[in-house]
């Protein structure tokens, strides 16, 4: 290995070694508090040992937990589905976010009218009626403009809908964020750019957008997370997401309060996962600007 090869290596490990995931000792005691609050549930769920009274004496129910292992398949299945919504909606999102933001700043008026009138309209509608139109007013369109003119049968699938409604929800949201990001840039840096001859594409690319995503990416998280939250109102348009499955498993056993308890702890689950990257994202992408600078 040559010279410049080990002082890349041992800087790295250096590097490596100084990290820590925790930015003080009450960030680390908040997250075991929240990781270890899991667990204890998780235990109580499992075992009950800890709970303080017979709850079957007491309220003549009858534990049938053995019934939520019986239809695992049933919420691994819904829980892959949920995913599946949060991926695809979390890209078109985040794309209608950017373009939005920027758009939302830019001097080309058509544009900003545009990007201002998508925030206002589709941020001040309640998901679920978003939601409802795309399943049910936008199948109405295709079969007016579509499917009787030309003698055809386009229908619109339930998870395009509900992808589409939830992308086009929480893009709106996002859109502000990243608004205020730009907005957050001080003025003098565009005219910095200007003065050393940068364009105005060149000043979005390499000063703007660098500091402004940077600057957006901890209030953009909250909107990440609302997308796995949001997606359990998929189930009122016929997706087999978490919620569906654990509405089926009860209806078939009626054991609500163990589906829908283990529904619950699988969505928080996934939403503390999608957590844990994010931090680790934040924790990532803060080292290396810390070391440009």
């Amino acid at each position: 290995m040559s010279g410049e090869n080990r002082g890349w290596v041992s800087g790295a490990m250096a590097k490596a070694r100084r990290w820590q995931p925790f930015e003080s000792p009450s960030e680390r005691k908040a997250f075991l508090l929240a990781w270890g609050s899991v667990a204890v549930f998780a235990v109580w769920y499992f075992v009950f040992n800890l709970w303080p009274f017979d709850f079957e004496t007491e309220f003549e129910y009858q534990w049938r937990w053995g019934v939520i292992w019986d239809y695992r398949g049933f919420l691994l299945k819904g829980a892959g589905m949920t995913m599946y919504i949060f991926a695809w909606s979390l890209v078109i999102s985040l794309t209608l976010g950017v373009f939005c933001g920027i758009g939302r700043t830019t001097e080309i008026r058509w544009i900003r009218v545009f990007s201002t009138c998508y925030v206002e309209v589709f941020r001040n509608i309640p998901l679920l009626v978003q939601m409802w139109w795309a399943y049910f007013g936008l199948q109405e369109l295709v079969n007016v403009f579509i499917n009787e003119p030309f003698g055809t049968l386009v229908l619109i699938p339930s998870i395009f809908a509900c992808i589409l409604g939830l992308s086009l929800y929480t893009g709106a949201y996002m859109g502000e964020v990243v608004r205020s990001g730009i907005r957050s840039i001080p003025k003098g840096q565009w005219e910095a750019s200007f003065s050393t001859g940068l364009s105005r594409y060149q000043t979005w690319r390499h000063i703007i957008l660098p500091q402004a995503l940077v600057i957006v990416i901890p209030p953009m998280s909250s909107q990440v997370l609302n997308i796995i939250k949001n997606s359990a109102v998929a189930m009122t348009i016929a997706i087999t997401d978490l919620m569906f499955y654990s509405q089926k498993i009860e209806e078939e056993t009626f054991a609500g309060f163990e589906a829908y308890t283990s529904g619950t702890l699988l969505f928080l689950l996934l939403t503390m996962m999608t957590v844990g990257v994010i931090y680790g994202g934040q924790r990532v992408l803060g080292l290396k600007v810390r070391s440009a600078t």
